[in-house]
């Protein structure tokens, strides 16, 4: 799936109108003969008038049909579609292998697709001027958490991860103003995540989200956002796209993070891997 065409899917399933919804179809399904076409054509085909499809292009961040159709093409021309089989009934090795790489390679294209580039380097300043970075997670995402924290800690960030989600309960509830947390949770409906998130924002701290594309709880209380695709239909046999992603996400932080400090980084880089060549780690 492609950048353009999977916003334009997302949309279609959790926002669109009816008087919507058959021309996006038609683009999902037909994207190189939509492209072809003007707008008048179009919405002469699929029942719906020009302005709606002026009105679609915006919300999803195109100044009209031309520009979105530019993006079309540059989709098409991007690479091949990948394998979007399901898993569950295969049994094959051979088969299920590039099914597992091909999942996650297009997991990795579409967190790619979500990033909000402003979005991203107003959260790498707020992570280079705070003194701390506050992290919750459970499960799966717990697990993300870590990888941040092992990545950080080793440039001498200081952060706070508790495995005990009855410990991030209590230390969410020490917040005070401007305080920074990560909540790393894909579904962004998980109890405990939420609850911590009220008390982040009861406390006037600052509250950065990794979680899936769409509408959520937790992204109505976020202060920033980063998105990873909704992508575990295919593979629930375990948190495997949906890790992927936020993985992703993780080392993008750390090597933005590492381009704003990038001085004062190096030696602790140096000092720590010479410490782990000591210990064999």
């Amino acid at each position: 799936m492609k950048k353009t065409l999977y916003r334009l899917e997302i949309y279609y399933k959790q926002h669109a109108t009816e008087s919507e919804r058959e021309f996006l179809l038609f683009i999902l399904n037909h994207t190189r003969e939509a492209i072809e076409m003007d707008i008048h054509t179009l919405a002469k085909q699929n029942y719906c008038s020009a302005s709606t499809i002026v009105r679609v292009c915006k919300k999803n961040g195109f100044k009209g049909f031309r520009e979105l159709k530019l993006a079309l093409m540059n989709d098409l021309q991007f690479n091949e579609e990948l394998m979007q089989s399901k898993i569950e009934n295969l049994t094959s090795t051979q088969k299920v292998i590039p099914l597992v790489l091909n999942e996650n390679i297009r997991s990795i294209q579409n967190t790619y697709a979500l990033l909000d580039m402003n979005e991203l380097e107003i959260i790498i300043r707020l992570l280079v001027n705070t003194p701390f970075i506050s992290l919750f997670g459970i499960g799966a995402s717990f697990l993300v958490a870590k990888d941040f924290q092992q990545k950080f800690e080793r440039i001498s960030k200081k952060t706070f991860l508790y495995e005990d989600i009855h410990l991030q309960l209590v230390h969410s509830t020490n917040f005070e103003k401007k305080d920074l947390g990560i909540i790393f949770s894909y579904s962004g409906l998980t109890k405990e995540m939420l609850e911590i998130a009220h008390n982040i924002k009861e406390r006037g701290g600052i509250l950065i989200a990794v979680t899936k594309y769409g509408t959520s709880k937790l992204l109505s209380l976020s202060d920033y956002n980063l998105y990873v695709p909704n992508s575990e239909a295919s593979l629930r046999i375990s948190a495997s796209s949906s890790r992927i992603s936020q993985l992703c996400i993780v080392d993008i932080l750390y090597h933005t993070y590492l381009t704003k400090v990038h001085e004062r980084s190096m030696d602790k880089i140096i000092s720590t891997n010479k410490l782990l060549e000591k210990t064999g780690t």
